[in-house]
């Protein structure tokens, strides 16, 4: 299971990885969304991914793992019981293990036990994995003071770009035009410096992390030859290595697997990041994060570890990101 912050994935699979249901439920992390409802997004996936694989999914099953967002919520025994209890009710049975969300994403991108993971999406974390367990993590502190390289941190530099040029009255670009057309899509009319008050006004009303939509169109606008897009995807690669030196030590072969939207989806921002983080640099692509929870499962059933095929058979089919 690969339950994050928006969407829950179950997988069941065999032990060559072949895939025998999955289901998808919002999302289950206990910090943002509660203990409660967690828990109940938890049990709907895992009970209906159990429905479709088999009728007699349940008596055949030998291990389940949950890559789980928020999972520092388990330090409270009452959570970590009800988390329990939800898989339990689903026919997950109780030896059900639960490790972090980062944990799986390394996971999805190496079968190796130790290395480092990026991930960069609406938030963005680095951290060292050891033996397969996070043991260091670098950034990770949420929009209002960290998350540097995010997709939160280039929408909103995004943002600000946009209302500077048009309230310098310069003309628009390619990134400021498609921001314009997110945030403000009936200001055509106004002058320059309306237009920016207007888009501010209009960013100010939204959720602070709403923004994070606006990154994907800085990637759009570096391909169009957008010097302001430029700028930021540039700064974000900076900023993300510099995360990545936090928990890697420089020259280290270990793999650096690269997750979350920002950096699987965003070309710009990822070719800045490899940049910064040098030839040397072993870098690897973040799988299947659900298959990759089954293929954990798997590994604590007895499975080889250190066969790639079968790690492939289990993140790379399917080809998403979980």
């Amino acid at each position: 299971m690969d339950a994050g912050g928006t969407r829950t994935r179950a997988l069941v699979a065999a032990p060559d990885g072949t895939r025998l249901g999955e289901a998808f439920s919002g999302g289950a992390n206990p910090n943002s969304h509660g203990m409660d409802t967690a828990a109940h997004r938890l049990t709907e996936a895992v009970a209906a991914a159990l429905d479709r694989a088999d009728p007699e999914a349940r008596e055949h099953l030998t291990a389940a793992v949950v890559g789980l967002a928020g999972v520092s919520a388990l330090a409270d025994p009452s959570v970590r019981t009800r988390m329990h209890t939800a898989l339990e009710h689903a026919g997950a049975g109780t030896g059900a293990v639960f490790t972090g969300d980062d944990e799986i994403a390394f996971a999805s991108g190496t079968p190796d036990p130790d290395g480092a993971v990026l991930i960069a999406g609406t938030g963005a974390i680095a951290a060292r994995i050891r033996a397969r367990t996070r043991t260091d993590v670098a950034d990770g502190l949420g929009w209002l003071v960290g998350d540097s390289g995010s997709g939160f941190w280039i929408g909103h530099r995004a943002a600000r770009a946009s209302a500077r040029q048009l309230s310098e009255g310069r003309e628009i670009g390619p990134l400021t035009r498609a921001v314009l057309a997110h945030a403000l899509p009936d200001g055509d009319d106004l002058p320059p410096r309306e237009r920016a008050r207007a888009l501010a006004r209009a960013l100010t009303a939204a959720p602070p992390i709403g923004l994070a939509a606006l990154a994907p169109l800085v990637g759009r606008a570096c391909e169009e030859g957008d010097p302001l897009a430029r700028d930021i995807a540039a700064r974000a690669g900076v900023h993300l290595a510099s995360s990545v030196r936090q928990v890697h030590e420089p020259g280290d072969s270990i793999p650096v697997v690269l997750a979350g939207g920002v950096l699987t989806r965003s070309s710009p921002v990822r070719a800045a990041l490899v940049h910064e983080l040098g030839s040397g640099a072993a870098v690897a692509t973040a799988g299947c994060t659900a298959g990759a929870a089954a293929w954990t499962a798997a590994v604590r059933a007895g499975a080889d570890a250190t066969d790639r095929r079968l790690h492939a058979a289990f993140t790379l089919q399917g080809g998403d990101q979980g």
